[in-house]
């Protein structure tokens, strides 16, 4: 007799076309099964900067979803950042008034300047009826203040007050409603809110999927049979229905192919749904896209994109199958965008299925673009009251997302420029490692594209040797030269933030030594300080026959050559100072 799962399935349902879907009216994030492995997602520090909050997070065996995902994870496909506090509290029935402000995880992420900026009626209150604010002045002011003008007049005369931060302020004595029309603001409104937990809103973990601003939905209408179980023994699978959003659902297995064998409509018979227990493939997007390897379980996405499901374990001796949710992290503000981690957060216990129940398969894909990646682990003989070993070997292994800044002030060029702090500032001059320009020919008939986060030509001999020495590189470029469209994706996989950094800092050299040689129109004389920094810029930027201080706007930029090398001087001069070079 075989023996059941040591837990029973925590996930309601109801059913439909003779099989179970989740109940997403009664499913909250409050609600959902607690992860089973633990794990930890690290951002670089210039990333952090680069956001204005820190996406970084670990999370521990037992943990519900609501504690190790962010609103800024959901953004696009449940669009929480849409609630406001009211919106929330009238569908969870909650008493807002007795909940601290402290619980508002978005307030001590504000400054008095964005949080007047997300509340404009603020700037009519005198300072004196707004306690919490009242409160930050008198904390931070030796002096005294005219109580009663008004928020605006007071951070009109005194613009750098605006600058106080609330993480300064203890926020425990303070309820919600000690900040007018605070509950009724969208919650997007507010600063940095995409670094703030979902536990961290009031209520927001109590809200049925469902009632999202953006609902959960299945995705398609196909439904199967788990016909047979199959262990890892099993070899060979083409005809799959697994993979992921980058690689397609149709991602063929090699060897130690767990999965179900699944019966029912022509678009599903004879195919399998190979266990991502046992299986990664390529997932997640921008420069994101990279952490974890770059991998995350085969599977599908049943409901959108907020979650991946996949099939977990599988037992032949039992005959059952069970699934797990992914999640993963995503990144983007009003100033860069990063994309998402492959689907890595999990596994989250979903639902179990036995031989011959009905399973919701949503929308059937035929593309198949790759093979799926075996892990090592074996499955031979598992039963489901007494799961395997599990390898840590593959989990959570964190990519760093951007080339760790390098900060040592002695990398002196002979010009006197630092070669770390220039470095940094041309890459964080463009941001954006995944770029890809149009195709565009200069006065000498040199055809080509800007590509990468400095814009390095295409032609670039360095650039194409580091390409083509991949698989596919050759492939890869003649796409480049053919001015066909490229994935942010592709550009670094065959072009990688590291290469791109590495070859950045081998040419630096060459361009400070040049620029040096130069005479500034300016002075007369040759190139040196900033103005050096300027035209070492310039030339980078648009090569090194470009005119000085040529106002020609780059074909892939808004800006002028010139603006260019001001903006990277901007930047060289503020990595000096966070070097504590100066």
């Amino acid at each position: 007799m075989s023996n059941p799962p040591t837990t029973e399935s925590q996930i309601p349902t109801v059913n439909w076309q003779n099989t179970r879907l989740p109940d997403w009216n009664q499913i909250t994030f409050s609600n959902m099964p607690a992860i089973s492995e633990p794990g930890s997602f690290q951002a670089p520090k210039n990333v952090v900067d680069k956001l204005g909050y820190n996406p970084s997070r670990s999370w521990n065996t037992g943990q519900k979803p609501d504690s190790f995902t962010m609103l800024g994870d959901f953004q696009d496909s449940l669009k929480l950042q849409n609630f406001s506090l009211t919106d929330i509290s009238q569908i969870t029935n909650s008493d807002l008034d007795k909940i601290s402000l402290d619980n508002f995880g978005v307030i001590k992420l504000q400054t008095l300047d964005s949080l007047v900026k997300a509340i404009p009626e603020l700037t009519d209150y005198p300072v004196s009826q707004v306690k919490p604010i009242f409160d930050l002045l008198t904390q931070n002011l030796s002096t005294s203040f005219d109580t009663n003008q008004t928020i605006g007049n007071l951070l009109k005369q005194s613009s750098h007050l605006g600058k106080l931060s609330f993480d300064s302020l203890d926020l425990k004595p303070y309820n919600l409603g000690s900040i007018p029309n605070l509950i009724a603001t969208p919650v997007a409104s507010f600063d940095k809110w995409q670094g703030v937990y979902i536990s961290e809103i009031p209520g927001l973990n109590k809200v049925p999927f469902s009632q999202f601003p953006n609902p959960i939905n299945p995705v398609g209408t196909e439904v199967g049979i788990v016909d047979v179980a199959f262990a890892t023994d099993e070899q060979k699978r083409n005809r799959t229905i697994s993979g992921s959003n980058k690689e397609g659902f149709a991602v063929p297995c090699e060897k130690d192919c767990a999965h179900t064998e699944l019966s029912g409509s022509p678009a599903v018979h004879g195919k399998a749904w190979i266990s991502g227990k046992y299986q990664l493939v390529k997932g997640g997007r921008g420069i994101l896209g990279s952490v974890n390897g770059g991998k995350e379980p085969t599977g599908r996405n049943l409901f959108g994109d907020a979650f991946k499901v996949a099939v977990w374990d599988v037992s032949e001796v039992d005959g059952m199958i069970s699934q797990s949710l992914f999640f993963r992290v995503c990144m983007r503000n009003n100033f860069v965008d990063l994309g998402c981690t492959p689907y890595f957060i999990g596994p989250v216990p979903f639902m179990n299925y036995k031989e011959k129940e009905p399973i919701f398969l949503g929308s059937i894909d035929s593309n198949r673009n790759s093979i799926s990646n075996p892990i090592g682990l074996k499955s031979s003989g598992f039963r489901f009251n007494n799961s395997p070993i599990t390898s840590s070997k593959n989990k959570n292994v964190v990519a760093n997302l951007i080339p760790a800044s390098k900060e040592n002030c002695k990398n002196m060029h002979v010009s006197g420029a630092n070669v770390d702090a220039l470095s940094s500032a041309l890459s964080n001059t463009q941001n954006n490692y995944s770029f890809v320009g149009n195709y565009v020919c200069d006065s000498s008939g040199n055809c080509g594209r800007a590509i990468g986060a400095m814009q390095l030509m295409s032609l670039n001999p360095d650039v194409r040797k580091i390409i083509a020495n991949k698989a596919g590189g050759q492939e890869f470029l003649t796409k480049l030269d053919s001015g066909e469209q490229i994935t942010g994706e592709a550009m670094t996989q065959y072009f990688s933030p590291s290469e791109q950094q590495t070859l950045i800092e081998s040419q630096l050299d060459s361009l400070l030594s040049t620029a040096s040689q130069q005479i500034d129109p300016t002075t007369g004389k040759n190139f040196t300080g900033d103005r050096l920094i300027e035209r070492a810029a310039q030339m980078q930027f648009a090569g090194t026959n470009i005119v000085i201080d040529s106002q020609a706007i780059n074909p892939s930029d808004v800006k002028t050559v010139k603006e260019y090398g001001e903006k990277a001087k901007t930047k060289y001069t503020q990595n000096l100072q966070s070097m504590n070079c100066l």
